[in-house]
């Protein structure tokens, strides 16, 4: 890929990783096709700005995977935040990959929050 958009060069860009979906699938072990849920969630380093613009990349991805039946329900995003991912992108020069471990805490807190709405879901 290219920067900021990964580094994994052994597929295209865009592409969902080989069995990734069925993966989901799989630990998702509550699903039922019958019940509404949002069991599978999704954190991203771009931020919320205006009208979902960052992430309207995404939500497009996530329709047309679910309503090909590529995969099996529709996911919950988790967001960044503007700062940190514009501080890893000013400072990755100098301090390479630790530049983004704000962003990854960022990741790991919003996911905590976010954990703390559905306890019935550990």
């Amino acid at each position: 890929g290219k920067f900021p958009a990964g580094c994994d060069k052994r597929y295209p860009k865009r592409v969902v990783y080989p069995g990734f979906l069925t993966l989901a699938k799989i630990l998702d072990r509550g699903w039922n096709p019958e019940v509404p849920s949002c069991n599978l969630v999704f954190l991203s380093a771009r931020p919320h700005i205006y009208k979902d613009v960052a992430e309207d990349h995404s939500y497009q991805l996530f329709s047309s995977l679910v309503s090909d039946g590529r995969m099996h329900s529709f996911p919950t995003l988790l967001p960044g935040k503007l700062r940190q991912g514009l501080q890893a992108m000013l400072t990755f020069a100098f301090l390479r990959t630790r530049a983004w471990a704000p962003v990854g805490e960022l990741k790991y807190q919003t996911f905590l929050k976010f954990r703390k709405l559905y306890r019935e879901f550990d």
